[in-house]
């Protein structure tokens, strides 16, 4: 069994972004059983989540595009913890509300999962990166050096599936965020950089990157892939011409055959 949570805020149309996920749920639904929790910030604390001691950046912007608060990173890695607290199943997927799922990362995603619940691997992040794994559909890259003390810098945080026995304790992430906040407010800026607090030396990690967006404005239609992926590299650089290191990004898209 699987504890599927939201967290974050409520962006765009819902009812568009549900008609997506339940593409995902479907799969998954052939080789588990899962549970659906809705852990958003409009009801953090109605279902028993504690206090956030990062959240101090004001409210969500995404409809303006100002997606980044304060120490959004660390209050986002504080959620996930708690929601770890208050489940029950021993493993988890950290969903977002923006999420958008193709084909292709649905199959990434499936195959991943069940090498968790196989126990072949501990925790994974699911992503796609527009400067290094341009237009990659499955790219598996490890998140830590095992047996050193040596974690990647940066993780993908669109998806995140664990064991929760595989993961750090809650007081150890707690305590390693609150000395990284202390030693430099920015450090807690970003997801990329907050989420890898979970897993430590020994948690066998992995980085996915695959063709999975995020939702960046509000559709009344249900809109093509292609739509979605353009929507979403914009919101990184409004035209290639005016941001030199999104132009390969842009040539893969408009490439691209789209189905």
């Amino acid at each position: 069994m699987i504890d599927i949570v939201y967290t974050g805020d409520i962006r765009f149309n819902q009812e568009i972004a549900r008609k997506n996920h339940n593409l995902f749920f479907d799969e998954l639904s052939k080789i588990t059983k899962f549970e659906v929790h809705q852990f958003t910030n409009d009801v953090i604390k109605q279902v028993g989540f504690r206090g956030c001691p990062f959240d101090t950046g004001g409210k969500d912007k995404a409809n303006v595009g100002d997606y980044r608060r304060g120490q959004g990173g660390g209050v986002q890695t504080f959620q996930l913890i708690e929601a770890m607290r208050i489940t029950k199943n021993p493993f988890l997927i950290k969903m977002r509300t923006d999420n958008w799922f193709t084909k292709s990362s649905i199959d990434v995603l499936i195959k991943e999962i069940q090498n968790i619940l196989n126990g072949k691997q501990d925790v994974s992040y699911f992503g796609s990166n527009w400067l290094y794994y341009i237009g990659v559909e499955d790219k598996k890259v490890l998140a830590n050096d095992r047996g050193n003390l040596k974690v990647l810098k940066r993780v993908e945080d669109f998806i995140i599936v664990l064991n929760k026995s595989k993961t750090k304790s809650y007081d150890t992430v707690l305590s390693d965020l609150l000395e990284s906040g202390k030693q430099k407010y920015n450090n807690l800026r970003s997801g990329n950089k907050c989420f890898r607090n979970i897993i430590d030396k020994d948690t066998l990690a992995y980085n996915h990157y695959c063709q999975m967006y995020l939702i960046r404005k509000h559709y009344d239609n249900y809109p093509t892939d292609q739509q979605v992926c353009f929507d979403y590299l914009k919101s990184y650089g409004n035209e290639k011409s005016k941001d030199e290191k999104m132009i390969p990004a842009w040539n893969w898209y408009e490439n691209k055959i789209w189905q």
